[in-house]
């Protein structure tokens, strides 16, 4: 089930969800040979943190709903190609959820230094779920229905419910 169709399923209980994908700026670029254009529906991560001269290559929530429907339909083509590409159903507008992903992007190191989380790519963020306790998946996953991406060419996703790869 693509998130498209889930996004559809899960509508018919719960109405104010939204869909988008959580895009690799730099894998981005790489495929189509130029950054991201900045528009409306469209929020690079790094913006407004001490990252944000690499906001272009950086990660990118869009909104994978808009009306011509041309972006998501490249995105999702990206994403059978290269791990650069997962989308998260979510109650949350657009800026509400670029706030809260971008709460995640830092994590402390048990020597105290900072380090930046890579959870746009997918093969981090499964793994992720997988060697996080229950109490830091359920902080992680709070805010999010369900995300789904690729991995080694299989559909999963990871959901409030159970923060596990399915």
């Amino acid at each position: 089930m693509t998130p498209f169709e889930r996004l559809a399923h899960l509508r018919r209980n719960f109405g104010a969800l939204r869909l988008y994908a959580l895009v690799d700026g730099a894998q981005y670029q790489q495929r189509f040979g130029e950054a991201i254009d900045p528009q409306p529906g469209m929020r690079a991560l790094f913006a407004g943190t001490p990252d944000e001269a690499l906001a272009h290559a950086g990660p990118w929530l869009v909104d994978a709903e808009p009306e011509d429907g041309g972006l998501p339909t490249e995105l999702a083509k990206m994403e059978a190609d290269v791990p650069a590409v997962s989308w998260i159903i979510a109650p949350q507008d657009l800026e509400g959820l670029a706030q809260l992903l971008q709460l995640n992007m830092d994590v402390k190191l048990p020597d105290g230094r900072c380090a930046l989380l890579r959870f746009w790519d997918p093969r981090v963020l499964v793994t992720l779920a997988q060697v996080m306790d229950e109490e830091q998946r359920m902080s992680f996953f709070a805010h999010i229905e369900e995300w789904h991406m690729l991995h080694n060419g299989n559909r999963v996703w990871i959901g409030r419910q159970h923060a596990d790869a399915h």
